[in-house]
């Protein structure tokens, strides 16, 4: 083996980009037969040095070690390292007969026009095949020493090298990480990839000599050689960050018998076949593929051509590495958005090292694929190419993708595997060809990531919406001539071959020409799909069953039998013949499979028979294939003797399992697996029950082993948890029902604390979803024990069965609430996350209540988990009527003229939000980023960035004034408007200056014995193409924009007195029907192309789809929410609510639906929904098991009563008691401990408690209620029951002497008054006499009070201007100015701003105070500090101060940013230094505090 690395020089340092090339099994290192030995001289005139070995060598032979043979006199830009195999030198392997002056790296390159720029090195290793040595050295022995050099190597100068390292051992040691990311190409030179026979016959030899010995590294050479394979399958994970070239030899090579010659190494062997590789051969033998005889040899041409070009490219790639750096971050970025986890080159590999020279070429003559691949028009194309089972079809694929590569084509495949359940998936498909094309077409790539912004979770989506989101908006609307190629394989290994032929179809349409091909088995599915090809596309299809041309090629190659080479070829035909076109199973697979089985059966050791059916159990019902590590983890007790367990497989198992190059051990067919499932009376048979139980229990065993999570935290995760932590709730859906063991086993991981190990686990590896796959199975597992016959201990059966239930609703709820949490910390399911969860669910009962809890929670409105996961209010004086939800974001319509916008994870209020119009809305519409919203106006319709709040377009609407009916935004540059003068107006959002134009009328013809008046409601499907019109008095009309052209009107379908008028319709997004619901509360759908029309009663008055079309909620006046699933309109879930719902909406990821009802709106996470969502992407046989959520009947609907918001809250100052007061008037006293204790004032309905405020010593508050009725409460806080807790309570009212509602109360530090404020008066109350004791008119509409830190007899109010001082008889006695530091946001500036609240510092000589934008979120709060002003000062007098005086100021200091930025609220100082806040992450400790050290107490 010879080969070369390229190495460009690291941005980090001081140096141009460099490259260098070496020749190792790409940097596998792994030797080959080497050419002839010459010797070489060193030439010292170029500065050659020596780092080789410090023990001797034989100069002609060449220096061990790395050595320096040339150094451009200039800065070099790449570094070159050329490598012998085995048996050469790094001097004899590059040296035409020996002759040192033909040293070609050092006589002829340096004087090449580009290379002349880079260094040049040699590596030299002890391979001589003829020399006792080591009998244990391996390859990896030789790359070691060729990564230490190359790290600490220094050069004639000193310079440390830092060239490069053996790049596939490299990639595995951290130490070498740095250079190893500065190799940029590889040349091959005659490499081994896949072995040579020779290295057997070679490796006979040595044993049998009394001189020499076998080495390891040899045997390692061997045909397929596991170690090879295992290279080879590292390295195709690396390869496509490489320009790989490979020089294969052309002639026989002589091997020293007369003239007896023979090829070393074939082309299979040299070239690796990746996609992307070059591949060149050179007119030489094995000797002399490496050594030339002048600068004008051909074969030098060639190899100098390859070096230069690739010089070049490398150091063109260097000027541009900022960016290409940011080309990989957007890939990496877009590879984690569409959930790619692993491309599809691996099986592509796979199949194509079956592949054999001389094969597959006679498709390339097919008049059908010709016409395929070479069609001159730009329509796009179909061609289907089918066979039976083992006909070849995915070695035809790999090969034709070779070809396509070769050629430069632009081409993405894809292989569905029946044996690994993600890539059955259809919608992987999609995904990984759309991740294909951003590899190969950057341009595209900006356009896909932002797909972000919709907040599509890709990985549960169907396969629909990933071709509606990523093909039919981008790909297919993409301008080009060159072509692009898709290859499909194993289509009827698919999921769901229908819709991915269906969805395929739409190519049709594409604006760039799409050649896609189709390897599959014929079956019925697969051919009625083919049956509706449109005529714009080309479609053909071709049998592989008649070309029996590669069968003769296979055989002869697998044929291992003596005798004359006629009767050898009379063989091969006889095989041929009995094959059946089939390359696994002569004679037929029933017979074949048959003595395999029979080989397991017969072994006469009992424990390799175990072990075999083991092996098998494993691999027939594995969700996904196992690699040999995650198989023997799994197998532990039965492997842990095992030298070579991979081996032991292979020879065990009797050709049913195969191992790939990942090492991945699979079953060589489907046909195979159905054979072990199939008659028990077969020599070998798996119980497919007792093979779940088996894994089943192998997971779970996995996920309880001792130190599991010190494992995790350190980075140590074992090979087998990941697969046990996913797949185990699969393998317990179909393990047998009744079974104690697995009874046993699941009742104590669910009861000990691997339970939460497992779900940081999952967090870990961003699997969180696997948590409501495990709700769903243990679900169904707990339903099956109920039909189970009871055990003697009943009991505790039903103990167990009771902690299965339990957990199977904690998990999906955890999932959906605390889902984003996990994902950012991972460690927070032991300690933080418990506390939160109901007291009745099992996770807190476990985790939740124990002693040494660091987190206490109490307040909870309900003790189980129930489906609302969060309240909006809108306040009681807003009215909202519509809700919707696009992006990462929500808005909800206040037709008085604004728009509030909330974060759809956090459902914060938006910095920015409302949203103010400026006059009375009529409609609003998102994009589906939701970074865009349009309002429409009475006046203006105004165009909006949601991410800055900024009105980016502002357009009059035409001067008649129609009321807008439907809005759409068409791929954010078109906005259609449908209004009630019938017709259809755009703006064109690209255009300088936007104006409406009417764009279609639909001019609707009056029927017979039908009133026809304004329309009442309009709809547009996705892509403006459709429009639905609906009347009072008239039926519902469809039509075609284009032309417009009428299609026809939906009829009712039974007789009815009143024709039923459409309050609502909405168009399904991936077919022409439209779901709609009628006055009277019907809901129908309507195909208008079939006039086909289905009804069905449902009470509603509201209607919304989801994204996907798949479902469809509704609501009433009642309050009543139902979801039903569009298919065959079965509910999945309802709820009962109070009030009136307006409006409804689902989440872009199904997995929540909000509604509107009026002040207030409703988060609802069902766990119907949640498992809805997952069950779409649901493709095991365990799914069997559970039947179809959208055939459960709902049991009874779930009764959610009014939520009673909680208004204020407050905390004693001294001892655990708390109050609030909420919404509806009510107000309670709790103790943190005991819970609630009093209920202080009755709900009154439409008085809610406005505000709340403790004295210092904690033995009496207060309260108010929008009447302005305050009830001061006395309370013994020592007290421990209810009856003696209030001491005493009164009730005064100051609606008389206050105006305006209240804004504050605060009490004086003797408790003896109470300071009642609002916006423009104040007084005192004294509280002895129950009366008011002062009151003074003054405006503090933006600030807040307090008492005077330093002088109890003083009270302050800070307000953005000012400071002012009073006395509690309310007289002035000192005003100081105060500037507060500009806003840092310019558009911000003028707005007026609040004080918020006001902390006093422990030394209580300075005052924290936050602010925030008047009347806007408290998201752009402000913190500053100032020194609060002593109140000692008697001047001025009260009567002194006038409309001209100038008082003294106060500087306010901000806050450090840095720390501001991250509050969300504060709370209080914990000491002099540390300010505790809850941050941003919702973290909220002592640990999370910040330090707050004064600036000028430093």
């Amino acid at each position: 083996m010879k080969s070369s690395i390229f190495r460009r020089q690291r941005s980090d340092e001081n140096r141009q980009p460099r490259f260098w090339r070496t020749t190792s099994q790409i940097q596998r290192l792994s030797p080959s037969p080497s050419p002839s030995s010459a010797s070489a001289a060193v030439d010292e005139r170029r500065g050659s040095t020596s780092l080789a070995k410090t023990s001797p060598y034989d100069p002609e032979a060449g220096p061990l070690g790395l050595h320096l043979i040339y150094t451009p006199e200039t800065n070099h830009h790449v570094d070159i390292v050329f490598i012998h195999g085995l048996g050469g030198t790094s001097r004899r392997t590059w040296s035409k007969n020996g002759d040192p002056e033909l040293f070609w790296p050092l006589k002829f390159l340096p004087s090449e026009p580009y290379i002349c720029q880079a260094r040049i090195f040699t590596f030299g290793y002890n391979a001589d095949v003829r020399a006792a040595g080591n009998v244990s050295t391996s390859v990896l022995d030789f790359a070691k020493d060729l990564l230490f050099d190359l790290k600490y190597g220094k050069d004639g100068s000193k310079e440390d090298l830092k060239i490069g390292c053996a790049y596939m051992q490299g990639q595995n040691d951290p130490k070498y990480e740095m250079i190893i990311k500065a190799i940029s190409a590889i040349t091959f030179l005659a490499t081994p990839h896949r072995g040579t026979n020779l290295a057997e016959l070679l490796d006979r030899i040595l044993r049998s000599s009394v001189f020499t010995n076998s080495k390891q590294y040899i045997s390692e050479l061997g045909k397929n050689s596991f170690t090879l394979q295992r290279l080879n399958e590292q390295f195709r994970h690396i390869a496509p960050k490489l320009d790989i070239i490979s020089f294969y030899e052309t002639q026989s090579t002589s091997i020293g018998l007369k003239s007896s010659r023979i090829m070393i190494l074939e082309k299979d062997s040299s070239v690796l076949g990746y996609p992307g590789e070059t591949s060149k051969a050179l007119n030489a033998d094995h000797h002399n593929v490496c050594k030339f005889h002048s600068p004008q040899d051909p074969n030098y041409v060639s190899v100098r051509n390859a070096l230069q070009s690739l010089i070049s490219k490398i150091t063109s790639i260097a000027s541009s590495h900022r960016s290409a750096s940011d080309v990989r971050t957007k890939l990496a970025a877009l590879r984690s958005l569409l959930a790619v986890k692993d491309l599809p080159d691996t099986d592509y590999s796979f199949f194509r090292d079956q592949w054999l020279q001389g094969t597959c070429d006679w498709i390339l003559k097919e008049g059908p694929y010709q016409e395929w691949l070479r069609c001159s028009d730009s329509k796009s194309s179909l061609l289907w190419l089918h066979g039976g089972a083992a006909a070849g079809k995915s070695v035809l694929s790999s090969y034709i993708i070779n070809s396509l590569t070769e050629s430069k084509s632009c081409c993405q495949y894809h292989y569905f595997r029946f044996g690994d359940r993600r890539k059955r998936q259809s919608s992987l498909l999609f995904r990984s060809i759309a991740y294909q094309l951003a590899l190969s077409k950057p341009d595209i790539l900006q356009r896909m990531l932002e797909l972000k912004d919709e907040a599509i979770e890709f990985d549960t989506a169907d396969a629909r919406i990933v071709w509606d989101r990523v093909f039919k908006r981008i790909l297919l609307k993409m301008h080009g001539r060159e072509a692009i190629y898709w290859i499909v394989d194993g289509l009827d290994e698919a999921e769901d071959p229908r819709t991915v032929i269906k969805l395929l179809l739409d190519t049709s349409a594409s604006s760039t020409p799409i050649r896609i091909l189709i390897i599959s088995r014929k079956n019925s599915a697969i051919q009625s799909a083919f049956q509706k090809i449109p005529n714009e596309l080309r479609f053909c299809s071709l049998s592989i069953e008649g070309h029996q041309e590669d069968f003769p090629f296979y055989i002869r190659q697998e044929l291992n039998v003596a005798g004359d080479p006629d009767w050898k070829e009379d063989v091969v035909k006889q095989i041929v013949k009995g094959a059946q076109n089939n390359f696994l199973l002569p004679n037929g697979m029933q017979a074949l499979y048959d003595r395999m089985a029979l080989s397991i059966a017969q072994n006469p050791s009992t424990a390799a028979r175990l072990l075999a059916y083991r092996i098998l159990e494993y691999t027939t019902i594995s969700s996904r294939v196992l690699t040999s590590t995650e198989l023997s983890q799994a197998m532990h007790k039965d492997t842990s003797r095992m030298l070579d367990f991979q081996r032991s497989i292979t020879d065990l198992c009797g050709g049913f399992v195969i191992i790939d190059n990942s090492a991945c051990v699979a079953m060589v067919h489907q046909t195979a697996r159905e054979y072990l499932f199939a008659s028990a009376d077969r020599p070998m048979h798996v119980d497919k029950a007792a093979a779940h139980k088996q894994t089943l229990l192998s997971s779970l065993r996995s996920l309880m082993a001792i130190g599991l999570r010190a494992n995790i935290e350190s980075g140590q995760m074992p090979a087998f948890l990941d697969y046990a932590a996913c797949f185990w709730p699969v393998h317990l859906a179909s393990s047998p029902a009744g079974d104690t063991e697995v009874a046993e086993a699941l009742h104590r991981f669910l009861t000990g604390r691997w339970v939460l190990t497992w779900i940081q686990v999952l967090a870990i590896i961003d699997q969180i979803r696997v948590l409501i796959q495990a709700s769903r199975y243990l679900a169904s597992y707990s339903a099956r024990q109920k039909y189970v016959d009871q055990k003697p201990d009943e009991k505790q059966d039903l103990v167990k069965q009771e902690a299965v239930k339990s957990w199977a609703e904690d998990l999906a709820k955890l999932a959906g609430k605390f889902g984003g949490i996990l994902r950012q910390n991972p460690g927070s399911i032991y300690r933080l996350i418990p506390p939160f969860c109901p007291r009745n669910s099992a996770i807190y009962q476990q985790f939740g209540k124990m002693k040494d809890k660091s987190l206490v929670v109490s307040g909870f409105a309900s003790h189980n988990w129930d489906d609302s996961l969060a309240r909006l209010s809108f306040g009681l004086s807003t009215h909202a009527t519509t809700i919707v939800a696009a992006g990462a974001r929500l808005a909800t319509l206040i037709p008085s003229g604004n728009v509030i916008l909330h974060e759809a994870s956090t459902f914060e209020e938006t910095s920015f939000s409302p949203i103010r119009h400026g006059e009375r809305i009529y409609r609003m519409e998102p994009n589906r980023q939701g970074t865009m919203l349009v309002t429409y106006g009475y006046h203006t319709t105004k165009l909006w960035d949601t991410r800055s709040g900024n009105c980016t377009l502002s357009i009059a609407n035409v001067q008649s004034r129609p009321r807008p009916l439907a809005l759409l935004l068409l791929d954010d540059q078109r906005l259609f408007l449908g209004s009630d003068d019938r017709l259809i107006r755009s703006l064109d959002l690209t255009s300088n200056a936007p104006h409406w134009q009417v764009y279609a009328s639909l001019d609707e013809p009056e029927l017979d014995g039908h009133f026809l008046n304004s329309p009442n409601r309009m709809a547009f499907n996705e892509d403006g193409t459709l429009v639905s019109v609906a009347y009072r008095g008239h039926p519902l009309s469809a039509w075609e924009v284009n032309g417009p052209a009428h299609i026809g009107h939906c009829w009712r379908t039974r007789e009815v007195v009143a024709r039923g008028e459409v309050i609502e319709a909405v168009w399904h997004p991936h077919q022409p029907e439209i779901l709609g619901l009628y006055i009277e509360g019907v809901i129908f759908r309507w195909r208008p192309y079939d006039d086909d029309t289905e009804e069905i009663a449902a009470g509603a008055s509201r209607l919304a789809m989801s994204k996907a079309g798949s479902l469809l909620v509704t609501g009433d006046v009642r309050g009543m929410v139902k979801v039903y699933n569009t298919a065959d309109f079965c509910v999945i879930y309802q709820l009962t609510s109070e009030n009136n719902i307006l409006s409804l909406t689902f989440s872009p990821d199904l997995r929540r639906f909000y509604d509107v009802r009026g002040t207030y709106g409703n988060v609802w996470e069902p766990t119907a929904l949640l498992k809805y969502a997952e069950q779409q992407t649901k493709d095991t046989e365990s799914e069997s098991q559970l039947g179809s959520l959208a055939q459960i009947s709902v049991e009874s609907a779930k009764f959610h009563g009014r939520v009673d918001a909680i208004t204020v809250i407050a905390a004693s100052p001294a001892g655990n008691l708390y109050c609030y007061g909420t919404e509806r008037g009510a107000a309670y006293l709790y103790d943190t401990e005991q819970g609630k204790l009093v209920d202080l004032n009755a709900p009154k309905g439409f008085l809610s408690i406005e505000q709340l405020s403790w004295n210092e010593d904690g033995n009496t508050f207060a309260f108010s209620d929008s009447s302005k009725e305050v009830i001061v409460t006395m309370v013994d806080p020592a007290a421990r029951t209810t009856n003696l807790v209030i001491k005493s309570q009164i009730k005064i009212s100051v609606k008389a002497t206050v105006d305006d509602p209240l804004t504050q109360l605060l009490f004086h530090p003797d408790s003896s008054q109470l300071l009642i404020c609002s916006a423009t008066s104040i007084c005192t109350l004294a509280l002895s006499s129950r009366s008011v004791q002062s009151s003074l008119h003054v405006k503090t509409t933006n600030g807040r009070w307090m008492v005077h830190p330093q002088n109890p007899a003083l009270v302050i109010v800070v307000t953005p201007r000012d400071v002012r001082l009073f006395d509690w008889n309310l007289k002035l006695q000192q005003i100081i100015g105060m500037s507060l530091p500009a806003q840092t946001v310019p558009s911000r500036s003028t707005r007026p701003e609040t004080v918020d609240k006001l902390l006093v510092h422990p030394g209580r000589k300075y005052v924290l105070v936050q602010v925030s934008p008047l009347n806007h979120s408290l998201r752009e709060r402000r913190f500053f500090y100032f020194e609060c002003p002593s109140g000692n000062k008697s001047e001025p007098k009260a009567e002194a101060i006038g409309p001209g005086y100038s008082s003294p100021n106060v500087v306010a200091i901000e806050l450090d940013p840095d720390l501001s930025s991250q509050i969300i609220l504060v709370f209080d100082f914990f000491s002099k230094d540390r300010l505790v806040y809850l941050s941003k992450q919702y973290s909220i400790s002592e640990k999370i505090g910040a330090y707050f050290v004064l600036a000028t107490e430093k």
